[in-house]
């Protein structure tokens, strides 16, 4: 059985009945009304699909979701993605249990997701060098969780993986809905957007890193503890500050992102800085706290340009609430 929110369900009524969201939420109203408000909206919106016919609860062992389909709660999920990142294998010993852990990050045309990996059988994969960056991957009968606001799908020792399969993936959309706040409501740990202009950008650093999985190579070893015979190459750091009016606060932009915004340039910083400064951007990405500092900061993984229109549109939306 699977748990759909409540606008989920208007999409699907809409989509298979024709009818405009005004014309299905005046029957979910209605619905409400004859009911006296003793159920919930989205079980409101149930009880309008039931009778409209429209199905809810679908099979979903025997067909392939995208990621945008997926809801927490929901089991025996097929997906096929795109793998895009490779997190490092680590042990976890929690007092009752212990064992390794593997995550890997997928996308489709329809978004990102985080795979989690329990059986040591799939982990094994990841420590094989078998699943590497831009492979395509199948799961079947995987459970999906929420973790952080954000969806993550786990895999059992019931759950299947297919490398290769025949299924392709067309162009991944890396960019998810993330809440818009304003920087001086930020908590640690939240996945939020935030918009404001930059104020400041510092030179670029730049780190080893292992070309399989994009992880800091061992400085020791000078190569991936666990790609030991991937190459080496120089991934940048780039720290800038963001101003919204409200607060500032430190961004860290890594990797895509900060080869995003050099533009190839980096060998002519000035120039960068100088076309950058004053600029108004959106951040996508997470809250962290910095402990040596005891100050918010930011890890972006997603960016995009403000237009003029744009930022007027949010002042005015702002000045309205």
């Amino acid at each position: 059985m699977m748990n759909l929110s409540y606008y989920q369900i208007l999409e699907k009524i809409q989509a298979e009945k024709g009818l405009t969201p005004a014309e299905v939420e005046a029957r979910i109203r209605k619905k409400l009304n004859d009911l006296n408000d003793l159920i919930s909206k989205e079980g409101a919106a149930y009880i309008v699909a039931n009778e409209l016919g429209v199905k809810i609860y679908e099979d979903f062992t025997k067909k392939s979701l995208k990621i945008n389909q997926v809801v927490a709660g929901m089991g025996s999920v097929n997906l096929v993605g795109k793998v895009l990142q490779i997190y490092s294998v680590r042990e976890f010993d929690n007092g009752t249990r212990q064992g390794k852990i593997g995550s890997l990050l997928i996308g489709d045309e329809t978004g990102t997701i985080r795979v989690v990996m329990w059986d040591t059988n799939h982990i094994k994969e990841i420590e094989n060098d078998n699943i590497g960056l831009d492979k395509i991957i199948k799961i079947k009968n995987v459970y999906v969780k929420e973790n952080n606001g954000f969806k993550e799908i786990h895999m059992g020792n019931r759950s299947l993986l297919e490398i290769n399969p025949e299924e392709t993936i067309g162009e991944v959309k890396l960019k998810n809905e993330f809440n818009k706040k304003q920087i001086k409501d930020l908590n640690p740990g939240e996945n939020v957007s935030i918009a404001g202009t930059i104020v400041q950008i510092f030179e670029p650093r730049y780190y080893d890193a292992c070309s399989q999985c994009n992880k800091k190579v061992n400085p020791e070893m000078g190569k991936c503890g666990f790609h030991p015979n991937a190459s080496v190459v120089k991934n940048p750091i780039l720290n800038l500050y963001l101003d919204d009016g409200t607060d500032s606060i430190r961004v860290v932009a890594f990797r895509n992102v900060a080869e995003k915004i050099l533009n190839g340039n980096a060998e002519n910083f000035e120039e960068v800085r100088t076309n950058f400064l004053g600029t108004q951007y959106r951040f996508n990405g997470k809250v962290t706290k910095n402990d040596m500092f005891e100050r918010k900061e930011f890890i972006v993984n997603d960016l995009e340009e403000l237009k003029s229109e744009e930022v007027a549109k949010q002042i005015v939306e702002e000045i309205d609430v």
